[in-house]
């Protein structure tokens, strides 16, 4: 039987990557994102969707008969303020854009796996930065420790029917990386262990695992180039 996955966020980046190498896999691949990507194959059903806006997302999952498999990409950067100068306004508009889409995809990909036969599986894309903390980053990694904890919740009242996991990618090249330095990639040499940033294809590999694997369920796997291992202490040493 042919296996159905959906791809969240497949217009771009990581999706992109994802829905790409499903498709050359032999999957039926459904895309949803607030774009289309001309670049994918056209066999890979793609439906335009806001999906941090629950009409837009039911209307979107009506469209759709069957999931097997579900990868969670949409999202974007959200606003970067310190904790002091965050309105609840701000706060509240990353959340609709991190967070809903994963909350409202889970959501509605659930409703849809529910009668398969075999153990169907979703993948959601977090952010190593939901275990740290960093300046200007309330937002953003406040809003991905949400979606891990989603990833849980889902795993637990949805056994063992469906399995549900997380991957959190640092910093991965991407367009949307790519965009926010004019185009341009810094220099990651003296940020990670690795000497380099992530890439789609590094975490390609860690979906590839989890759809792979049946013996994992609510688990986040953490890819960050070794640097939640890494222990710097700076003193400010007198002469």
């Amino acid at each position: 039987m042919e296996k159905y996955i959906l791809v969240t966020g497949q217009a771009s980046g990581i999706g992109h990557y994802a829905a790409t190498q499903f498709h050359k896999a032999g999957f039926k691949v459904i895309g949803i994102d607030h774009a289309i990507s001309e670049e994918l194959d056209e066999s890979i059903v793609q439906i335009s969707c806001d999906l941090s806006k629950w009409s837009e997302a039911e209307a979107a999952f009506s469209k759709i008969e069957r999931i097997d498999y579900a990868v969670n990409c949409a999202g974007v950067a959200g606003i970067r303020k310190r904790l002091s100068d965050i309105t609840t306004e701000e706060i509240t508009q990353s959340y609709n854009q991190i967070f809903l889409p994963t909350f409202h995809a889970c959501k509605l990909e659930v409703a849809k796996m529910l009668g398969n036969c075999e153990v169907a599986k979703i993948i959601n894309i977090a952010s190593s930065t939901a275990f740290v903390g960093g300046k200007n980053m309330v937002a953003y990694s406040s809003a991905k420790a949400a979606i891990v904890n989603l990833t849980k919740v889902c795993a637990v009242e949805c056994a063992p029917n469906i399995q549900v996991n997380s991957i959190s990618p640092a910093t991965i090249d991407t367009p949307m990386i790519r965009n926010k330095y004019a185009g341009s990639l810094p220099d990651y040499s003296e940020a990670y262990l690795t000497g380099r940033c992530g890439t789609v294809k590094d975490v390609w590999s860690a979906i590839n695992f989890l759809l792979q694997n049946d013996f994992m369920t609510g688990s986040d796997i953490v890819m960050d180039g070794g640097y939640s291992s890494l222990f710097s202490l700076k003193l400010n040493q007198r002469e």
